[in-house]
């Protein structure tokens, strides 16, 4: 296991030196890199974003999207909100740090349901009416834990009874703060949280979301891009979380490594194309 994480170490700081060093080229490809982060996240869930959605949320033209396409692109900026935020959370604290607290993880829900006062300002720029009373009670009741244990859904794994969702849930953050938690290598940590949120599965809506945006900022917080899961791999990504955390850890890894894999050929094809005498 210790020869894979340094595998993975080495082409994580070897990208990362490309990014950071590549100027233009190295911020295209983080656009990039960002546009296909939220593309698969949500494809996991079953949400399909096209080429269009994405760029009329994302672009330069995104202020000029057609009335009928903007309940989409509200979703995708929420999400892109959240990708903006996870970074910055990472950033404030130290690489050392790897706790993360229950009012973060309400924070990236809010987020992620377009609940907090920032997403209804931005709403309300685009003339879209003001949610009624009955649609903001509906809101609220989402933003807290899930109250029941639904028939139909899109994951099939065994998940807590509501009762035992607040007692869950505390009981993981606690972990995060503990020695035990710090001293396990940053993949671990981020496969030991999800997997573990995963189970709990606390939020009727978006609990996939928040824990790999949860997990993705302990990646981040320790130096490495965040983890893509791709939608290819959706039906794994299903299983493994029937299985031990070893199984959904090394599902983890093999997404990082993909990950990394395409971002490492992405600058070695344009290292090829401004090759002198070509």
């Amino acid at each position: 296991m210790k020869e894979r994480y340094q595998e993975l170490d080495d082409k994580n700081e070897k990208l990362q030196f490309f990014v950071e060093d590549s100027g233009q080229r190295g911020e295209s490809f983080m656009q990039r890199f960002e546009m296909a982060w939220i593309f698969h996240d949500n494809a996991l869930e079953g949400t399909v974003y096209t080429e269009p959605e994405l760029s009329a949320a994302l672009g330069p033209q995104a202020s000029a999207a057609e009335a009928s396409m903007l309940p989409v692109v509200f979703e995708i900026r929420n999400h892109k909100i959240v990708c903006d935020f996870v970074r910055a959370e990472a950033t404030a604290g130290t690489r050392k740090q790897a706790q993360v607290t229950l009012t973060l993880i309400k924070r990236i829900h809010d987020m992620l349901s377009g609940s907090t006062a920032e997403a209804q300002a931005a709403r309300a720029q685009f003339g879209l009416r003001e949610k009624t009373d009955r649609e903001k009670e509906k809101d609220k009741e989402k933003a807290g834990y899930r109250k029941d244990m639904p028939l139909h859904r899109t994951y099939f794994h065994d998940i807590h009874q509501p009762s035992k969702i607040p007692g869950a849930l505390e009981k993981l953050v606690d972990f995060t703060s503990t020695a035990e938690f710090r001293e396990m290598h940053p993949i671990q940590q981020s496969a030991h949280f999800q997997h573990t949120f995963m189970q709990i599965f606390p939020f009727t809506e978006h609990s996939g979301r928040v824990a790999r945006m949860c997990s993705n900022m302990v990646l981040v917080r320790a130096g490495y891009m965040p983890a893509i899961i791709h939608s290819i791999d959706r039906q794994k990504y299903y299983e493994s979380l029937r299985g031990p955390v070893a199984n959904f850890r090394g599902l983890l890894m093999d997404a990082m490594e993909n990950s990394l894999d395409n971002g490492l050929k992405y600058f070695k094809d344009q290292a090829r194309r401004i090759r002198p005498g070509r």
